[in-house]
Formats: structure tokens, C-alpha cells, sequence
């Protein structure tokens, strides 16, 4: 069965959209998931948020949850390797593509959004972005409040915290990932 999962998905949305596309029970992704080191993502992320790559899946019937969430991380891990990534900065890289993709609007603009935060983060700025601070407080729009942004108990809160979240906030595509790794000159 052909399953489409869009660039900016989140872990949930994409185990709804796993469920319904595959006729596995969403259950079985949740529980799979919980053991996310099994499927060879970085021992330091919080999940398998990120770490599953969006696409176009045809995946054959009668796959496990565990079968169907290990094809795609290994198609982000061959996304990541093309792009030249190295085991130790995955996790970095896709924390960064993930707030990319979410905060970038067309994807041409994503490279000036990595120019952006790249800039902020070798000055030492708080990233600011609204994105992680409404992820991390379970919000499903990207607007964020004030209580919200003073929040310092959300470990996404990058007004709070400085540098990169402690893991990806969506699933980032290729261009999120190329943009991370390659933002446009500038100040």
C-alpha cells in the first residue's frame, strides 16, 4: 500500500498517517518507537522524531511496525550519508534541517532561514524560534504565547536554552537537510 508522508511531519502525524495507510494498528508504531536506539539512531536523541525520513512508501503487506519505521530510518540514514553526513553530527544536522523545515516557507527560502540560525548559533544567540518552543509544548500551531517563551522547563524552548533543542522537532526533507549543510552567504 503507497503511504505519503509529507516533510514537516511530526512522530504523530506520521504514525496516523502509517496506520491508516498500512492497516497496522497505531499502537504497534507507538510501542515500536519506544525502543528507538533499536533502530540505530544517535544513543543522545530524545525519539525517532526526525529520524524518518518523508516520502513516498510502498511498503509490502504484512510488514511489522518495527519492519516499516526501520525502512525508514534507513532511508534517512541513505539521505544523510549522500549528503555527505557523518555519523556524529546526525543528529545535529537533522535537529537544524527539522526547525529549517519548519520555519522556511518555500523551500527556496530555507537556505537564508539556515543562514539565519547558523549565524545565530556561532554568536552564541538564542536560535528564537517559535517552532521548537511550540513543539516542545505539544501545540499544533507554531504560534507561540509568552508564558510559552519564558517556559524554561521545555527542553525545546530555544528562547530559554541556547544553541540547537535537544533533538528534531519534524521530519526534515532533502532540501531542509542540503540547507542545513549549506546556507547562503551572508550576514
Amino acid at each position: 500500500s503507497n503511504v505519503v508522508i509529507p516533510e514537516g511531519f511530526t512522530l504523530p502525524q506520521v504514525f496516523a498517517a502509517l496506520a491508516k495507510g498500512t492497516g497496522v494498528p497505531l499502537a504497534d508504531f507507538q510501542a515500536a518507537a519506544k525502543d528507538y536506539t533499536a533502530f540505530g539512531v544517535p544513543k543522545q536523541a530524545p525519539s525517532l522524531e526526525g529520524f524518518l525520513f518523508p516520502a513516498t512508501y510502498q511498503f509490502d503487506p504484512g510488514l511489522s511496525a518495527k519492519a516499516i519505521l526501520q525502512e525508514m530510518v534507513n532511508r534517512m540514514n541513505q539521505s544523510l550519508a549522500s549528503h555527505g553526513v557523518s555519523a556524529a553530527n546526525e543528529l545535529k544536522v537533522l535537529t537544524l534541517a527539522s526547525i529549517i523545515q519548519k520555519e522556511g516557507g518555500s523551500t527556496k527560502d530555507f537556505y537564508k532561514v539556515s543562514r539565519v540560525f547558523t549565524n545565530r548559533l556561532a554568536q552564541g544567540m538564542d536560535l528564537q524560534s517559535d517552532a521548537t518552543v511550540s513543539y516542545g509544548a505539544g501545540s499544533k500551531t507554531i504560534d507561540t504565547t509568552n508564558a510559552q517563551r519564558a517556559d524554561a522547563n521545555n527542553p525545546y524552548n530555544t528562547y530559554a536554552h541556547a544553541g540547537l533543542p535537544i533533538g528534531p522537532i519534524a521530519a526534515p526533507g532533502d532540501a531542509a537537510i542540503d540547507a542545513a549543510l549549506h546556507p547562503v552567504a551572508g550576514n
